[in-house]
């Protein structure tokens, strides 16, 4: 399920313990509220999968019923150690990062996991300890199993084209990505859904912009390139992109 975008939704912000807390209003439930106030509790308590990942940078698990009839992926950002906790105190966490971007590109029509709340942990002295993001579970397939799997280039083109129009509205307002593996872009709904917004930066400068769109550009391509060869499309999306103006930032 992809919900309309949500701007007029009020979001609830609160501090509690080592806490701060951000939450649409709309995903309220005691569930929910539960998880909010404590994120340390051990997850399995919500039922779901095992984790889908777990190292020492994130974890990442889908959590089926902190909402009603609404899939939550929750993403804690660990902290690696004490200077990783100073180095997120003087900027924004990814978490955060999350947040604020997802809220800006739902106001933009992007296509998103729309979010349903951050949080943050201070350590003494201000610091910046591990943060929390938490948004909806998209089900869809990744333009990495779909686009190959189908055999018509008209149809191709088309998915293609929907990918590159959700591209062009961050693109076009110098917005990068960061990470366009194929994996972070689903195609659900007949909607090309970006995921991971964490590495996403927006840039006042046109030149800095450019730059970074480029890596945006010469990431997609590697999807079809290197990471799991496939000419055709490779050729495809190369022409896609040109059509849409993208040729020259290659």
């Amino acid at each position: 399920m992809i919900r309309a975008a949500h701007t007029s939704d009020e979001v609830e912000s609160f501090a509690l313990e080592n806490f701060r807390v951000q939450c649409r209003t709309c995903y309220q439930s005691p569930r929910l509220r539960d998880f909010l106030e404590d994120p340390d509790q051990d997850l399995k308590k919500y039922g779901g999968d095992p984790p889908i990942k777990d190292d020492k940078t994130t974890t990442v698990k889908v959590v089926p019923n902190l909402v009603e009839d609404c899939p939550i992926v929750i993403k804690r950002y660990n902290t690696k150690s004490a200077w990783h906790a100073v180095r997120r105190t003087v900027g924004r966490s990814r978490a955060e990062n999350c947040w604020m971007r997802a809220m800006a590109l739902e106001n933009l029509g992007v296509a998103i996991a729309p979010p349903v709340a951050f949080i943050q942990e201070y350590l003494g002295a201000g610091l910046k300890g591990r943060s929390w993001y938490l948004a909806e579970f998209v089900d869809g397939p990744s333009c990495l199993d779909r686009l190959p799997a189908i055999d018509d280039e008209t149809v191709q083109g088309k998915q293609l084209e929907q990918i590159i129009d959700t591209l062009k509205k961050i693109w076009d307002h110098h917005i990068a990505h960061g990470d366009l593996k194929g994996s972070n872009i689903l195609l659900a709904q007949d909607r090309a859904v970006l995921l991971d917004l964490d590495a996403m930066k927006q840039y006042e400068d046109e030149e800095a912009a450019r730059s970074h769109i480029s890596k945006d550009v010469e990431r997609l391509l590697r999807n079809w390139k290197k990471d799991h060869p496939h000419p055709a499309l490779y050729e495809l999306t190369q022409k896609k992109l040109s059509e849409a103006g993208f040729s020259e930032l290659r």
